[in-house]
């Protein structure tokens, strides 16, 4: 007969394991509250607030729930007060996505962040050699597939900012300014990526929003009618693709002026030889540029070219457009 073994288990067993439980279940939840992105829905990627000198840790955390840029005032005061942070004054540009450990990471910086500015029809290395050095390998490989989808814009980040992260704030904000046209772009006949890829164009070829909206017409009115685009724009983005002319974003001469043999290179860009569209944007539009793809101008015009001067020249017949080329370029 085999014993009863009695094992006496500690006083107060209950209440220990209890507490025990719920000690894991706070530290859980404290844990995903600190790093869960805050949950804004308004338009803004960003919100500047100034901190006055002598603002404690009640006064900033009741700043930033009425300004929408923290879920919770408790969270943040704890995480504050647990690792002994210092917050500073000043004026501070934060992001209306950060988590309570990057809002409080940000005031223990202070209040330096870089203004980048992204301008209308770069394409993603030019945009990568204005990011500081250490995010530009970064944000290329991220950005590499997203050509057209980097919204050209003004952002702020801090020089820690990973490449990955810029790109996939310019993706987030492309989405936020293209959500309003969703119906317009389902009526054009034309997918998403086939606007991006015409609105890439457009940049490239006017500066008015009038202009591009009449470029935009002409395009589409050859696309429809099995003409080749003919656009330059897309076979100086084809020639920078060339290693033997680009060897790296630092030794491109960007947007080339063309020459005869540039017309004969072999590349789906060249939308001299190919029919179509090019199978990607060769930059990263502008929301006119878009709009103008969207509701574009329809007139008699075939043939467009744009002057050393700046100004686009319009015409009918490929007379007046040989005679236009002889006056303007």
């Amino acid at each position: 007969m085999i014993a009863k073994i009695k094992v006496k288990l500690p006083k107060y067993w209950k209440f220990w394991g209890l507490l025990a439980v719920l000690s894991a279940v706070f530290a859980a939840f404290y844990l995903w509250g600190i790093r869960r992105q805050n949950n804004y829905f308004g338009k803004e990627l960003y919100k500047e607030i100034t901190v006055p000198k002598g603002f404690g840790v009640e006064d900033i955390a009741v700043l930033l729930k009425k300004e929408d840029l923290i879920n919770s005032k408790g969270l943040f005061k704890l995480y504050v007060l647990l690792g002994r942070r210092s917050l500073q004054a000043g004026k501070f540009i934060i992001p209306t996505n950060a988590s309570v450990v990057e809002v409080a990471d940000l005031f223990g910086k202070g209040s330096f962040q870089e203004k980048v500015t992204f301008i209308e029809g770069w394409r993603i290395e030019q945009m990568a050699q204005i990011l500081p050095k250490a995010a530009q390998m970064d944000f290329l490989k991220s950005a590499y597939t997203k050509e057209g989808f980097m919204f050209p814009d003004t952002y702020f980040f801090y020089n820690s900012v990973s490449g990955e992260d810029i790109a996939k704030t310019l993706r987030q904000n492309f989405d936020e300014k293209i959500s309003p046209f969703e119906d317009k772009i389902k009526e054009s006949g034309f997918s998403l990526d086939e606007v991006v890829i015409l609105s890439s164009i457009v940049e490239r070829e006017a500066r008015s929003f009038e202009d591009k909206a009449a470029v935009a017409g002409i395009l589409i009115k050859r696309y429809r009618n099995s003409w080749p685009l003919q656009a330059d724009a897309a076979i100086q983005y084809a020639k920078d693709l060339n290693e033997s002319v680009c060897s790296s974003a630092q030794d491109c001469a960007w947007w080339d002026i063309l020459s005869a043999a540039d017309l004969e290179i072999d590349s789906p860009f060249n939308t001299y030889k190919y029919a179509g569209l090019p199978p990607a944007p060769i930059c990263n539009p502008g929301l006119d540029a878009i709009k103008a793809v969207l509701e574009y101008k329809e007139t008699d015009y075939w043939f467009y070219l744009t002057g050393s001067n700046g100004v686009t020249h319009f015409s009918k017949t490929i007379q007046e457009h040989n005679d236009n080329i002889k006056k303007y370029l």
